[in-house]
């Protein structure tokens, strides 16, 4: 059941497909190259094809060739194709770093988007009627909805 769920998420649009948390702003990341914070609450799932995933414990990832329990109820996730989705009643983070980074959903919270230093960056996009536009190559941060930075 739930790979069917994941082969209509990526067929779909994201707007069509992830149900939207009160407050929350729509987020998408497209093959992405660096690292991409994310915070709070929402509905969010996505990929990183080659890197690793830090995230809360409360947070799915699928595709580790390695892992790693961390201080504070982290834990590090390594590898190629993983895949995370977040639970959207409670609270969680998440660091996605590396080559590749996709992830799309509802978020209400904080983003920070930090582009490698030269070649491809990526792209994304914060609400709905919005443009792609390019990763920052410096650390910077987004509110997300109604939420705090």
């Amino acid at each position: 059941m739930l790979v069917l769920v994941l082969a209509a998420a990526y067929a779909c649009p994201a707007e069509a497909v992830v149900a939207k948390t009160a407050g929350a702003e729509y987020v998408q990341l497209q093959d992405g190259h660096g690292l991409a914070s994310i915070r709070v609450r929402g509905n969010f799932f996505g990929r990183v094809r080659r890197g690793r995933i830090v995230a809360t414990s409360n947070v799915s990832e699928n595709g580790c060739e390695a892992r790693k329990r961390l201080k504070h109820g982290f834990r590090l996730c390594r590898g190629r194709d993983i895949t995370f989705w977040t639970p959207a009643d409670t609270r969680w983070r998440v660091r996605l770093r590396g080559h590749g980074v996709s992830a799309t959903g509802f978020v209400k919270g904080c983003l920070r988007l930090d582009a490698r230093d030269s070649g491809s960056t990526g792209s994304f996009k914060l609400g709905s009627g919005s443009d792609m536009r390019a990763w920052p190559r410096r650390s910077t941060k987004y509110r997300l909805g109604t939420g705090a930075c």
